[in-house]
């Protein structure tokens, strides 16, 4: 052995512990999608590496489309960083102690959408007639039972019958070829689908919770938790934040958050 490799792998001995321990971050992308894996994977890369740079040590990423996948990991503490959708996060934080720090901007629904020639002007016209959901784990299904919930309508006996679709889109072309008489999507994209389909319109929207959310373990350090939500929070501020945050499509970078944010919708969620 060479005195240089001997003098590398003394050097390599002094780094703190956490200057070389690999991080695991968790993305959940919260509605399933017809995109390669690949794809999704490449659009939150970036993310990862922008904090490795930031923390000075690995950040490996694990990308999934499957919300029970995520939610059973992070019950084993699998992740030290994630970032998810709110339910997600909320179940989180009650069977793992998740820290949320940081957020997406802005809030999220989902609506209620029916066919003019139906008849149903409002939930209360909906009973006995069957209901389209997206995947059963989805924020819009999520959202969407929990308005029937606290409008005191149990659904399984309400609705004639409860039809779910994997895919957002898949859900809304069951209500236009009338295989069920309404249909709950996210508001966004419902409104999007409206607009273009004359004849169908929304008729109820859910209540209204913070957007996805970056959580970390929370026994992660405080140093590393300080510099992960601060370089979170300064993205939109230096090239580096810029660049990743364009890569990711998310221009308006992240705003900060907390437990307070998250808390009240373990009790709408019913987790």
């Amino acid at each position: 052995m060479t005195k240089y490799l001997v003098a590398l792998l003394i050097a390599f001995a002094a780094l703190p512990a956490s200057a070389t321990e690999r991080l695991l971050f968790g993305v959940n992308t919260g509605v399933p999608a017809r995109d390669e894996q690949r794809d999704i994977t490449e659009k939150y890369k970036p993310l990862a590496d922008y904090l490795s740079a930031v923390l000075k040590r690995p950040v490996k990423l694990e990308v999934s489309q499957s919300l029970s996948a995520s939610e059973r990991r992070l019950k084993k503490d699998a992740f030290d960083l994630f970032l998810g959708p709110p339910q997600v996060i909320a179940q989180a934080m009650k069977s793992a102690n998740y820290v949320p720090i940081a957020r997406y901007p802005g809030k999220l629904k989902a609506a209620f959408v029916v066919m003019e020639s139906s008849g149903i002007k409002s939930l209360s016209d909906a009973r006995g007639k069957r209901l389209g959901l997206p995947d059963k784990d989805s924020l819009a299904s999520n959202l969407a039972l929990a308005k029937l919930r606290f409008s005191r309508i149990t659904p399984e006996s309400y609705f004639s019958e409860i039809f779910n679709q994997r895919f957002q889109d898949a859900t809304l072309n069951a209500l236009k070829i009338g295989r069920v008489d309404m249909v709950a999507v996210t508001a966004g994209f419902a409104r999007s689908w409206v607009e273009e389909h004359p004849g169908a319109r929304i008729v109820e929207e859910s209540y209204e919770v913070p957007h996805f959310a970056f959580a970390l373990r929370e026994d992660l350090g405080e140093a590393d938790s300080q510099r992960i939500r601060q370089a979170l929070l300064d993205a939109p501020n230096t090239a580096e934040g810029r660049t990743m945050l364009e890569k990711m499509g998310r221009k308006d970078g992240f705003i900060s958050t907390s437990k307070d944010d998250y808390s009240p919708l373990i009790r709408l969620f019913g987790l």
